[in-house]
């Protein structure tokens, strides 16, 4: 019976296709993270992309407003960084008897001031000193070469890998509607597909859209603090503390401690005084049981060692990507259980469960991809 049922022309076919897709896989494995980083990226900024739609009808303009708006924060970030970093290596050029200082100083001079202790003439121990930093200049000149040409392909490699973030964060955006609505269709049952992408959605708001938000409040109200408190580079300070205020086993409290101790060893107590107790109250404290809470939707409540272990756990198994992965990965698993848990529920609280479902997010934006085509 099943010999009579196969057909070859098919099986070739099966065959080819799967041969077809998981070399499809394998070209596209080095752009693995890309997709999904672009794929984050599109979810966080979303509901600006949403707010731009209800007074702008085109969504192009709308997917290029975040874009834009985070692509000028970065490079004004980075403008001053790099005015603050020349500016502090001028002063260091300006201190006499230091780079100046040394660069006219005679190297017989140097070496003479050993003389009494040492047995080698002045003179033949500075020619030696120079030819072995000329020999140690000349062996490691091609590892520098070699060094300087990885750079310039790694800086190559990863300026095309922006640019493909930002096309397709930008394509995402565009067709998020349709995106949404076809989504559902992968389940097979259309009510399960419903449950589980609601579920995931808010799983993904508290880990990352929350998340982010609140470490960014966090950066912002850093650096009001530290401009209060006359710390220079206030804002380079704020950023820096935002930067660290997204990795969870750091913390923010990594830069106002170091900066509260820098101010201990200069016997400037006051501000080192004022940066502890108020960094941990504005920045640990007021985040934490203030800012997150609001933010956080009430089904979206995770446990805060959830959390942690989704973001840090996975650094240490696959580099610092696994921030990423790792809260996808974690999300996926508690939207799945807890999709479990409503529609394994009884008949009544069942269908009352998966009504609520449809009513949501995704519902709308089957209802909007449906009105795409009429419209």
């Amino acid at each position: 019976m099943y010999m009579k049922n196969y057909d070859p022309v098919k099986a070739t076919y099966v065959v080819i296709f799967i041969l077809v897709s998981l070399y499809t896989l394998y070209i596209t494995s080095a752009f693995f993270y890309v997709i999904i980083l672009s794929a984050l990226f599109a979810y966080v900024i979303h509901p600006v992309y949403s707010f731009c739609l209800r007074f702008l009808k085109s969504k192009q303009i709308c997917a290029m407003i975040p874009l834009v708006a985070v692509f000028l924060l970065i490079a004004s970030s980075g403008v001053v960084i790099l005015k603050a970093l020349m500016s502090e290596i001028s002063r260091i050029l300006e201190i006499p008897n230091t780079l100046n200082g040394f660069a006219n100083m005679d190297l017989r001079q140097m070496v003479g001031l050993f003389e009494p202790i040492i047995q080698t003439h002045p003179g033949k121990l500075t020619d030696s000193i120079g030819e072995y930093l000329n020999t140690l200049v000349t062996d490691y000149v091609p590892e520098i070469q070699n060094n300087i040409v990885q750079i310039s392909t790694d800086l190559s490699v990863l300026i095309i890998e922006l640019i493909v973030i930002v096309v397709l964060t930008y394509y995402l955006l565009v067709e998020s509607e349709t995106i949404a609505a076809e989504l559902t269709s992968l389940f097979p049952d259309r009510k399960v597909g419903m449950v589980f992408l609601e579920e995931l959605n808010y799983i993904y708001q508290s880990l990352f859209v929350v998340y982010l938000l609140t470490c960014l409040a966090t950066g912002i109200i850093a650096g009001l603090l530290y401009w209060v408190l006359g710390v220079p580079y206030s804002l380079i300070w704020g950023i820096l503390t935002f930067i660290m205020a997204l990795l969870p086993v750091v913390g923010a409290g990594t830069v106002y401690g170091l900066l509260a101790i820098y101010y201990v060893l200069v016997a400037d107590y006051f501000t080192a005084g004022a940066l502890f107790f108020l960094g941990i109250i504005f920045l640990n404290l007021i985040p934490d049981f203030v800012i997150r809470p609001k933010l956080a939707r009430s089904r979206a409540a995770i446990h805060p060692a959830i959390t942690l272990i989704a973001f840090a756990a996975p650094v240490f198994v696959i580099g610092p990507i696994g921030i990423i992965i790792g809260p996808l990965t974690y999300g996926f698993l508690l939207a799945a259980l807890r999709t479990k848990k409503i529609i394994g529920t009884s008949p009544v609280q069942t269908e009352s469960s998966t009504a609520g479902a449809i009513e949501g997010p995704a519902k709308r934006a089957v209802e909007k991809s449906v009105e795409l085509p009429v419209d």
